[in-house]
């Protein structure tokens, strides 16, 4: 039986996640603001450090992103000296993108930063309630989109969405959750 309260929350919800989106995007770009960036940069720069070299289509691909979008945006990553291409000449139509050294130390800042923000959104909050939550969130995702499993497993494409369940052991980053991180005495930061 559906009640009163299950019909607002659920009118209520995409505004709801539509919030929650549009105040992380903002935090987001607040890391990267110094350099001319937004938060629409900054998951180019997550997903080349996750997986550098990779070519305008993979890139869009792994990013579910529009080809168009991905075009202009490495073009300002390039200009700002964040990415490099393999081009053999200016006109070559295949090559592929990577992180320069202060695009690779931007993209570290930003998944710190990133990780220092979820910390702070989840504070207070039981690691299992979290693991639990983003669980969850992935089964609503799959529930949402029907064809997502099919994409993930697609040979043509490396989706950002296979990252969702694990860091991949091949970078060079950890996440450690703040509050279970031990002061000088041993004990937990709150």
């Amino acid at each position: 039986m559906v009640t009163r309260e299950d019909t607002y929350w659920n009118s209520f919800l995409p505004v709801f996640f539509d919030r929650m989106s549009t105040i992380m995007r903002k935090n987001m770009t607040k890391i990267v603001s110094e350099h001319g960036l937004t938060s629409a940069h900054s998951i180019y720069l997550i997903a080349l450090n996750l997986q550098d070299g990779q070519t305008m289509v993979q890139l869009s691909h792994f990013l579910d992103l529009d080809p168009a979008n991905t075009n202009r945006v490495l073009k300002t990553l390039k200009d700002k000296g964040f990415v490099y291409d393999d081009r053999k000449t200016e006109a070559s139509k295949k090559y592929s993108v990577f992180l320069t050294d202060s695009g690779r130390e931007l993209a570290k800042t930003i998944m710190t930063g990133l990780t220092d923000l979820n910390n702070s959104y989840f504070e207070g909050i039981p690691r299992e309630d979290v693991v639990r939550m983003r669980n969850t969130l992935i089964k609503v995702l799959q529930n949402i989109d029907p064809d997502l499993d099919k994409y993930i497993k697609s040979e043509s494409n490396d989706p950002y969405y296979t990252y969702l369940q694990a860091i991949p052991a091949n970078i060079d980053f950890v996440m450690i959750p703040r509050r279970l991180i031990e002061d000088d005495h041993g004990k937990h930061k709150k």
